[in-house]
């Protein structure tokens, strides 16, 4: 699924302020979730690697989840079990 402009899509990286993004895109299957091609300013985004990557289109959270590399972001899901979460952090 391509989350275009239309979207109003922003990226928020662990607690900081979202930022607009142009667009993105989000692969799903059955076993997981990714985050990927994030662009902004005409370049794709780099992700610090370990980082909390939530994403919003306009008012709602469409996917959360922790960048795997530079570019690619796995769902929570997918990476954490319920014992690394925070005590204030729900899947």
């Amino acid at each position: 699924m391509i989350i275009d402009a239309s979207r109003e899509p922003r990226l928020q990286l662990d607690d900081a302020e979202p930022f607009a993004i142009e667009s993105c895109e989000v692969q799903r299957d059955v076993e997981r979730s990714t985050l990927t091609r994030i662009v902004r300013d005409g370049a794709e985004v780099d992700l610090p690697v370990g980082a909390k990557v939530t994403l919003w289109a306009g008012p709602n959270v469409v996917f959360v989840g922790k960048a795997v590399d530079a570019r690619n972001v796995l769902d929570l899901l997918s990476t954490e079990s319920d014992d690394e979460l925070r005590d204030d952090e729900v899947i």
